[in-house]
């Protein structure tokens, strides 16, 4: 079980920490001086409160909750998270109606356009449009002072847009679901292979490690892989794909990039930007 604990935080920096990532459910906190928001919570409030404690995260004092898309492992504890703390919640006004809620759910929500950038007090948060198999579905460009972060957790492809959403951000939360020998081998019925690595499904771990490359060359400086399939994928493979690959560019993990891997059942660490 975990149990309480606090990290020694630069509260002038900015900071971000997975507290779960994968199909049993996404959330990811970000802080910059009095300002922190979550990116999707698809937990328990339960167990989102247990994951928070142990990082020393004080939920009381979230400031907005941003969804990427409606599926239900990002946002089947949304509505219990905006009652419980009297949240606003952005998300793409095509996800509205697509998800289940509870009645009173709806005065939390602010169905965004997703063309415009959204000032959260220190924070601002740009949506942009990735190709997924929801209704409409975004990944966030954030602004923390002079820094930028990037989430982009379920994406079939990197299109040269959403490149150029992610470059020149300092940290990035990027999808890298599944191995594509490992997936073509693996169990799952041929119809729903084809839905994961097609062009609206998930990004594999060899288009994940071509994308950090090429932010590692743009300044990235730490890149979070996310969303890994506990079926088609393990972290050592994930993170030993893009490992090599920007070995090959010449960019050397643990000197010019700090490469993480996200975890489905345990919280980050509190990583400073």
């Amino acid at each position: 079980m975990l149990q309480c604990y606090a990290e020694n935080i630069e509260m002038d920096k900015p900071e971000i920490c997975t507290l779960a990532s994968g199909s049993k459910g996404n959330c990811i906190y970000v802080r910059y001086k009095d300002t922190a928001i979550l990116i999707d919570q698809g937990l328990s409030l339960k167990e989102l409160r247990v994951r928070a404690n142990y990082r020393g995260i004080d939920l009381s004092q979230t400031d907005a909750l941003f969804v990427t898309h409606e599926h239900s492992d990002h946002v089947k504890g949304v509505g219990a998270f905006a009652r419980a703390y009297g949240v606003p919640v952005h998300l793409p006004a095509a996800c509205m109606g697509h998800f289940k809620t509870e009645d009173g759910d709806e005065r939390f929500f602010l169905p965004d356009d997703c063309d415009a950038e959204i000032a959260v007090k220190d924070l601002s948060v740009k949506p942009f449009r990735v190709p997924h198999d929801a209704h409409y579905t975004v990944g966030y460009r954030i602004s923390a002072g002079r820094e930028d972060i990037a989430v982009a957790t379920d994406l079939g492809f990197v299109s040269d847009g959403t490149l150029a959403r992610l470059s020149g951000c300092k940290a990035v939360v990027l999808e890298s679901n599944h191995d594509a020998l490992m997936l073509e081998g693996g169990r799952y019925p041929r119809m729903l292979k084809a839905r994961i690595a097609g062009r609206n499904g998930h990004l594999s771990n060899d288009a994940c490690a071509e994308t950090a490359a090429a932010l590692a060359c743009a300044g990235a400086q730490k890149i979070i892989l996310a969303h890994l399939s506990e079926e088609n994928n393990t972290p050592e493979i994930a993170f030993e794909t893009s490992r090599r690959l920007l070995a090959k560019r010449g960019v050397k993990e643990g000197d010019d990039v700090l490469l993480y891997v996200a975890d489905q059942f345990k919280p980050s660490g509190r990583i400073t930007i």
